[in-house]
């Protein structure tokens, strides 16, 4: 499934890059500007993977382009060697750049320096900043119309179908804890199983999120927020492993959480608040409390431990309630 979509994400880059790049060195050419081919070398530098970054992207290039064509201007009238004032200008503007997290637009900049600081006979004329200027719109342009093209449908089934594979996860793994908790001799690797389900959801909210920006400036967070949501209810699983291996020694505690485990399963895909398990774990908690107090040191530890199981429990739900009541604002 990751496979699928990741060729078709790299196919699709592809085209974008050989396509928007000669449409740019035409356009360049058809305008008869001088180094049409740059024109091709920025479009080619700034289609991201994202229509958002795109547009940043852009708008950085635009922004850094003004103090570059200032550089150049100062360092051309003060040095007469080009490959001096080239030298000069690419540490101060690379300096700068870094200052402001902006290297990401070095590259375009180089380019643009290349051509203004040209040999020390030359002077930096209106007409050559105007070229630059154009050269740069262009690819800058045409990089944000050739980004509009997404594969939004195969990004939209790729994470639905990563829903439901995180989902049936989230259930086998309930019922390894499930018997876990009910042998103390079993030893089925669940664990493994919640570190493994951990690495998959940052896979797939990797994916969403490119997916979220690339169908902005429509909002549509639903599985960014569902895979932020998996996951940390899967910390939360992960950190019960020291708890629930002490607690199943004591098998009438164990037994309770094994069967309030067993009661959430069935509720694990459904997306809608957990109201009723939240009640009945309260309840729960009530029928607990009112029990006689533990008679021993070991009894007590492991009273406290159920108790602590069963918070974290809480805390689960409680993710997943937020989630959902996200959905409705």
């Amino acid at each position: 499934m990751f496979q699928r979509l990741t060729m078709s994400n790299h196919l699709l880059y592809a085209l974008k890059i050989g396509i928007g790049s000669g449409i740019s060195i035409y356009v360049a050419e058809g305008l008869q500007l001088d180094y049409a081919s740059s024109a091709g070398i920025i479009t080619l530098l700034t289609i991201a993977s994202t229509k958002s970054e795109t547009l940043r992207l852009g708008w950085h290039r635009l922004l850094t382009f003004i103090g570059t064509v200032a550089l150049c201007w100062l360092l051309n009238t003060v040095i007469n060697a080009e490959w001096i004032a080239y030298a000069v200008v690419m540490v101060a503007l690379t300096f700068a750049l870094s200052l402001r997290s902006l290297l990401a637009t070095l590259s375009v900049n180089a380019v643009v320096v290349s051509h203004l600081l040209r040999a020390p006979d030359q002077t930096i004329t209106l007409a050559l900043l105007i070229n630059e200027f154009l050269l740069l719109l262009i690819g800058l342009v045409i990089a944000v119309i050739v980004n509009h093209f997404q594969n939004y449908e195969s990004q939209k089934k790729y994470l639905e179908n990563a829903v439901r594979a995180t989902d049936q996860a989230l259930e086998e793994i309930f019922y390894k804890l499930s018997a876990y908790l009910k042998d103390p001799a079993l030893n089925n690797q669940v664990w493994e199983d919640i570190i493994q389900l951990e690495k998959d959801i940052l896979s797939y909210t990797a994916i969403a999120f490119q997916y979220q920006q690339n169908r902005l400036p429509q909002r549509d967070n639903y599985y960014v927020d569902y895979f932020e949501m998996r996951l940390q209810q899967s910390s939360v699983l992960h950190n019960l492993h020291y708890e629930m291996k002490k607690i199943r020694v004591f098998q009438s505690d164990s037994q309770i959480v094994a069967a309030f485990l067993d009661s959430m399963i069935a509720h694990l895909p459904e997306m809608h608040a957990p109201q009723e398990q939240l009640v009945g774990l309260d309840d729960l908690i009530l029928q607990i409390q009112e029990e006689n107090l533990p008679a021993t040191r070991d009894e007590f530890l492991s009273k406290a431990r159920l108790y602590h199981i069963l918070m974290d429990i809480e805390e689960f739900l409680k993710f997943k309630e937020r989630f959902v009541a996200s959905l409705d604002s």
